[in-house]
């Protein structure tokens, strides 16, 4: 039984090594990650032609992504706008929920408590229909 429990433990350790030796890689590369594998560009490359366009060019760039910026700014904005409607409507609705809840159980309370006196009324009219018998076989 040793045995077969350490044979089963080296074949899985082999199996486990051998996946991860024909990984391909991440699952998640960052974009100035240096890989051919991935055949993303190198950074140097990148830096030569930011560095060779023309200083125009590069300030361009910089209000495209300065207005890229505000455009975050402003969709994170309205995206936290959307949001505190989202829970004041939230608070709305639990407040509804609670005032209908609790009506809810006062209506269910006093079902109840009419349940248990029509029982307590059902129960009495059938002692007297019991006693009435009874005083009726006693009188013939």
């Amino acid at each position: 039984m040793k045995l077969k429990n350490t044979i089963f433990a080296t074949t899985f350790c082999l199996i486990l090594a051998a996946g991860c030796s024909y990984a391909d890689g991440n699952a998640f590369t960052p974009l100035n990650f240096d890989d051919t594998a991935y055949s993303v560009p190198a950074a140097s490359s990148s830096k030569t032609a930011i560095t060779s366009t023309p200083q125009g060019v590069a300030e361009t760039n910089s209000a495209n992504s300065a207005t890229g910026n505000l455009d975050l700014q402003s969709a994170i904005a309205k995206i936290d706008t959307a949001l505190d409607d989202i829970r004041n409507e939230q608070n709305t609705c639990k407040a509804k929920f609670a005032e209908i809840d609790n009506q809810y159980k006062f209506v269910k309370n006093e079902r109840n408590n009419m349940k248990k006196q029509i029982r307590a009324n059902e129960k009495r009219i059938r002692a007297l229909t019991k006693a009435k018998n009874n005083v009726g076989k006693n009188v013939l």
